[in-house]
């Protein structure tokens, strides 16, 4: 086979990988439909209202679903807008891959009320929560929104991760 003929079939294997990965893109959990946006106006304040927000699968068990805030700061291309994810998962990865982002973003404070056991980082912006088989991590980038406080912040966050469990043991029962 000459040069062409090789690279052709990698690209043919490549493509069938691709359909093959695509065709598993289904969320097992709705997040989007959890953390609505009525949910989310009243963490962030206003919403962009584009793009729509929708839950995807991003791999290993995760589903996650973010909305886009007001603008914190910037113009032009230089703008910076507030977001939050909200990422849930179970199964075999999901727990280590999200628990990898708790150590990332330094989520050691213990956040009482939240599964069987949930933490944050010092600023608020980020939870990490599990109850039985299932974890939730919810952040807010960019900053927090005006006048909101750590505390207030990572109360509201741990919030949606309640609501993540509560749908996850309704699919349940």
């Amino acid at each position: 086979m000459n040069g062409w003929g090789s690279a052709l079939a990698i690209v043919l294997t490549a493509a069938g990988t691709a359909t093959a990965a695509h065709a598993q893109t289904k969320p097992a959990l709705d997040v989007c439909a959890i953390v609505t946006p009525a949910k989310a106006k009243a963490i962030l304040g206003a919403l962009a209202t584009q793009p729509a927000a929708k839950t995807d699968h991003i791999g290993f068990g995760i589903d996650s679903c973010m909305y886009i805030g007001p603008l914190m700061s910037g113009q032009g291309a230089q703008r910076v807008l507030s977001r939050l994810t909200v990422q849930a998962g179970s199964g075999k990865d999901a727990p280590d891959m999200l628990q990898m982002d708790a150590d990332k973003r330094q989520a050691t404070v213990p956040l009482a009320g939240v599964g069987e056991a949930a933490k944050r980082n010092p600023a608020g912006t980020f939870v990490w929560a599990k109850q039985g088989g299932a974890v939730c991590t919810a952040e807010i980038a960019n900053g927090l929104p005006k006048g909101v406080t750590a505390d207030s912040a990572a109360a509201q966050l741990g919030g949606l991760c309640r609501d993540i469990f509560a749908a996850v043991n309704a699919v349940k029962r």
